[in-house]
C-alpha cells in the first residue's frame, strides 16, 4: 500500500513510520486540485489570451529556428505557453512577477498584458490596428531577447535577465530559483504599503529542492506575505527527472511542510491556470499568506535549442507525442470555442494578427542578408553603453572636508549609539526604511543592540527573520526595487556566504543587467569579530569579498559622526552599500552631527597630517596608526594617516590619494583583515599605477597572517593585524624615505 520495499522485515517503529511515506497528494489536507472553468471569463479576454498563446508560440519559434541570431542559449518554453497566459491573466494591474532563465512566456504574456489594460480597447479580432503599446512590448522583449538596443535593458540582460518593472516584471533570473526570493521582496512591499498587490514566482521543477526556494517560503510563511510560488513541473531539469529531483511525483506536497495551501492543476490548460491562480491570488491578497502551485505541462525541445528531449535520449519520442496531443494551441481554441466565445472563424483572424505583428516586429531589428536573416547593424548597442549603469552617478564634494569635523549635537556618544539613533531617525524621516536580520527585534535592540531605538519607535518596522540570509537579502533586494530601503543586519561577515547568490549575484548586478537605470537602495551593515574568540567561521572581513563586484559600495567609518554622516548617504543613495562596522569601535565616544547630516560617499579625510610617508586606513586601525604615529613623530618620522572611509576600488577617494602620495612619495596600507582577505592590494595597484615613478618605495601591506583565524586567545593575537608590525613598517619605510636609501 505505501510502496516500500522489504516492509514486513522492518522493526515494528519503523513499519509504523514508512506508512506515512509515499502518500498521494489527496492525503493532504491543505491541497487541492483546480479544474479548468470559463466562469468570469468574457470574450475580450479570452480573445486577447487565445492572442497571447498564438504570439508567444510563434515568437518562440522563430526563435529557435534561428537560434544562430541569438548570442547565448535559447531556452524555449514551447508547450508550457498555457501556464504562463492562464497565469497572468488572473493577475491584476501593480502585480509583479518574476521568473527564471525559461521566461520569455512570463515575460511576453505579462508585458502584452499589461499594455492592453493600459490601451482598454484591443480587438484581436477586429478590424483596428494593434495599439502601439502592444507591438512596442513585444519589440523590447524580442529585443533584448537578441541583446538589442531596443531593449527593456538595451541588451545588456538578454534572454535569461528580462525585466520591466513598471509592466510588472519585476525580474527574471539565470540563476536556478534566484529570482523566487527576489519576488518575495515585491511581496512585501505590497503588505507594508497596504495595496493589495500580490507577487508571483515561477520557477521549474528543478529548483524545488533549492534552498532558496525554501528560505524564501519559509519567510513568506512567517510575514503571512500575499506571495505565490508557481512551480512548472515539465518533469525535467534538463535531463533530471523529478523523481531524482524530489523523490516523488507531486511537488505541491512540500507546501504541507510550510503549512501553506498547495495546488495541483493542468498547466497545458489555460483555463486551469486561470482558475488556479485566481483562487491563490484571493487567498494571498486577503492577508492569509502564500500559496503553492504546481503546473503538470512539458516542454516539447530540450533544455535549450531546436532539438526534442528524445534526440539526447533521456525521454522518449512516444512520451512526447502523447503531451503534444494535450498541445494548448490545439486544445485552447477548442475550449473556447465549446464554451462559445471564440469560434473558428475568430480564432483564425486572431492567429492571422498574432502573425502579421511578429512579422512587423521582426521587421524592425532583422532584415535579410546575402547568408540569410541578420541583425540590424543600426539595432546593436553602443558598445560604450556597457560601461554606464553599474552604479549610480555620484556627485564627489571633496570641499566637505574643509567643513570637517562637524559641529557636535548634544553630548557624546558612543559608536554603537551612534548607529542606533541614526537608523531610528533615518526610520522616522522616511517610511520606506525598514530593518531585517536575525534578532534585530529581540534582545532590546537585536543582538548588538544597535536597533534599540528602532526597536521602541518603529517595532512594526523592525523585523526579526528565520536564519536565512539568502531568503531576506532577496526579499530586500525585491523590496528595494519597488522603491523601499532596507536595512539588511548580517549578524557576522562570514554569514554572506550563507546569501552568496543574492549578495553578490543578484544585489550588485541588478541594476547594470537590467539596463543601468534601476535603482538598488539596499543597505547591508555587518560586524566584525577579530579578536573576540569567535574562530575560523566568525571571524572575517568581507572587504575583499564583495569588492569583487563592481555594484557594491563598501564604507567602514572609524568615529561616530562619520558613521552618522555615512549611513545617511548610504540610505538615502541608489546603490547597494556595505558597511563594515569594527567590534573594536563600540564602545569609543565622541560627538555626532546633526542626524540629518550626510558626508558623502567615496571621500575620505586626513586623520593626521605628515610629510614623511602616507599611511591609508579605514575603521579601528585608524586610531591605531595615529597613535603609532605620534610615538614615531618623536623620532623624527612624520607620518600622515588617511583615512579612506570608503573602500571599493571604484568609489576610493583618488584625488586624496594623488595628494597624498605626491607630497611624501611612500605608503603603506594598514587592514585589519587576514591577507586573502585584504583588499590592499586593489589600492596598492591603483597607487603604483598612479604614482610609479613618484614613489620612493614600494607599497607595503600589512594585514594579518593568512590563516584562519583561532579561537585560543593566543593563537589568535599571534595572527592579527598587530601594532608591532604596523609601527616596525612605519619605522622601516620612514627611516629609509628619510635618508634616502631605498628599502
Amino acid at each position: 500500500m505505501n510502496g516500500v520495499e522489504g516492509l514486513d522485515s522492518m522493526p515494528e517503529g519503523a513499519q509504523h513510520l514508512s506508512t506515512y511515506q509515499n502518500l498521494t497528494w489527496e492525503s493532504y489536507p491543505n491541497l487541492m486540485r483546480v479544474d479548468a472553468t470559463v466562469e468570469g471569463l468574457g470574450k475580450a479576454e479570452a480573445q486577447v489570451m487565445l492572442y497571447e498563446l498564438a504570439l508567444i508560440r510563434r515568437l518562440e519559434q522563430w526563435l529557435v529556428d534561428h537560434e544562430s541570431l541569438v548570442h547565448g542559449p535559447v531556452h524555449s518554453s514551447i508547450g508550457q505557453e498555457a501556464v504562463a497566459i492562464g497565469a497572468i491573466a488572473a493577475l491584476k494591474p501593480g502585480d509583479q512577477i518574476a521568473s527564471t532563465h525559461r521566461a520569455h512566456h512570463h515575460v511576453l504574456a505579462q508585458v502584452v498584458t499589461n499594455a492592453v489594460r493600459t490601451v482598454g480597447d484591443f480587438d484581436p479580432a477586429g478590424a483596428a490596428a494593434t495599439p502601439p503599446s502592444v507591438t512596442l512590448a513585444v519589440l523590447r522583449t524580442l529585443a533584448e531577447i537578441l541583446g538589442l538596443r531596443q531593449g527593456f535593458a538595451g541588451g545588456r540582460g538578454g534572454s535569461m535577465h528580462l525585466g520591466s518593472i513598471e509592466a510588472g516584471v519585476l525580474g527574471t533570473s539565470a540563476i536556478v530559483g534566484g529570482g523566487i526570493p527576489m519576488a518575495t521582496g515585491a511581496a512585501f512591499a505590497f503588505a507594508q504599503r497596504g495595496t493589495g498587490g500580490v507577487a508571483l514566482s515561477f520557477f521549474g521543477d528543478g529548483a524545488s529542492s533549492i534552498g532558496a526556494l525554501h528560505e524564501a517560503m519559509a519567510i513568506s510563511r512567517v510575514m503571512a506575505l500575499p506571495m505565490i510560488f508557481l512551480v512548472e513541473n515539465n518533469l525535467y531539469s534538463v535531463a533530471t527527472t523529478v523523481a531524482e529531483t524530489v523523490g516523488f511525483p507531486d511537488i505541491a506536497i512540500r507546501a504541507a511542510g510550510h503549512d501553506m495551501p498547495g495546488i495541483i492543476v493542468d498547466g497545458m490548460d489555460p483555463l486551469a491556470m486561470r482558475a488556479a491562480v485566481m483562487a491563490a491570488r484571493e487567498h494571498a491578497a486577503a492577508g492569509l499568506g502564500p500559496v503553492l502551485i504546481e503546473a503538470k505541462t512539458y516542454r516539447f525541445l530540450h533544455q535549450s535549442g531546436r532539438l526534442p528531449g528524445s534526440d539526447y535520449r533521456y525521454r522518449t519520442k512516444n512520451e512526447e507525442a502523447l503531451w503534444q496531443e494535450r498541445d494548448p494551441i490545439i486544445g485552447f481554441p477548442a475550449a473556447l470555442e465549446e464554451a462559445e466565445l471564440v469560434d473558428a472563424a475568430t480564432a483564425g483572424r486572431i492567429e492571422a494578427r498574432a502573425i502579421d505583428d511578429l512579422a512587423r516586429v521582426l521587421g524592425e531589428v532583422i532584415e535579410e542578408g546575402i547568408d540569410g536573416p541578420r541583425i540590424i547593424d543600426s539595432c546593436w548597442p553602443d558598445p560604450d553603453d556597457a560601461l554606464r549603469g553599474v552604479r549610480s552617478a555620484q556627485v564627489r564634494q571633496p570641499s566637505i572636508r574643509a567643513v570637517e569635523p562637524m559641529a557636535p549635537v548634544g553630548a557624546d556618544v558612543t559608536f554603537q549609539q551612534a548607529i542606533s539613533l541614526v537608523t531610528e531617525h533615518a526610520m522616522r524621516r522616511d517610511p520606506e526604511v525598514f530593518v531585517i536580520g536575525e534578532e534585530v527585534g529581540h534582545l532590546r535592540g537585536g543582538a548588538y543592540g544597535t536597533t534599540r531605538h528602532a526597536c521602541k519607535s518603529f517595532p512594526e518596522r523592525v523585523f526579526s527573520a528565520p536564519i536565512s540570509e539568502n531568503g531576506f537579502s532577496g526579499l530586500a533586494l525585491g523590496a528595494s526595487l519597488l522603491g523601499m530601503r532596507p536595512i539588511v543586519e548580517l549578524m557576522f561577515p562570514d554569514f554572506a556566504l550563507e546569501a552568496a547568490d543574492q549578495l553578490l549575484n543578484h544585489v550588485p548586478k541588478a541594476r547594470h543587467m537590467f539596463g543601468g537605470n534601476i535603482d538598488v537602495p539596499v543597505v547591508v551593515r555587518t560586524r566584525t569579530a577579530q579578536g573576540r574568540g569567535f574562530g575560523p567561521q566568525h571571524s572575517s572581513d568581507p572587504a575583499a569579498l564583495f569588492s569583487l563586484f563592481p555594484g557594491w559600495r563598501i564604507i567602514a567609518p572609524s568615529t561616530p559622526a562619520d558613521y552618522v554622516g555615512m549611513f545617511n548617504a548610504a540610505i538615502t543613495g541608489a546603490d547597494p552599500v556595505l558597511i563594515i562596522e569594527h567590534h573594536r569601535l563600540w564602545t569609543m565616544t565622541g560627538p555626532i552631527p546633526d542626524l540629518d547630516a550626510v558626508i558623502p560617499l567615496g571621500v575620505g579625510r586626513v586623520a593626521r597630517s605628515g610629510k614623511d610617508l602616507t599611511v591609508f586606513t579605514w575603521s579601528h586601525p585608524v586610531h591605531r596608526v595615529i597613535a603609532i604615529a605620534e610615538r614615531l613623530a618623536a623620532e623624527g618620522i612624520d607620518v600622515e594617516v588617511i583615512d579612506l572611509r570608503t573602500i571599493d576600488p571604484t568609489g576610493l577617494d583618488v584625488d586624496l590619494i594623488d595628494e597624498s602620495v605626491a607630497r611624501t612619495g611612500a605608503a603603506i596600507i594598514v587592514e585589519d583583515a587576514t591577507a586573502s582577505h585584504s583588499i590592499g592590494p586593489r589600492i596598492s595597484q591603483l597607487i603604483h599605477e598612479r604614482h610609479f615613478g613618484r614613489l620612493r618605495a614600494p607599497v607595503r601591506l600589512v594585514t594579518g597572517l593568512d590563516v584562519p583565524t583561532p579561537v585560543s586567545r593566543v593563537l589568535e593575537q599571534a595572527v592579527l593585524l598587530s601594532d608591532h608590525d604596523i609601527e616596525t613598517a612605519m619605522r622601516k619605510l620612514g627611516r629609509k624615505v628619510e635618508c634616502g636609501e631605498k628599502p
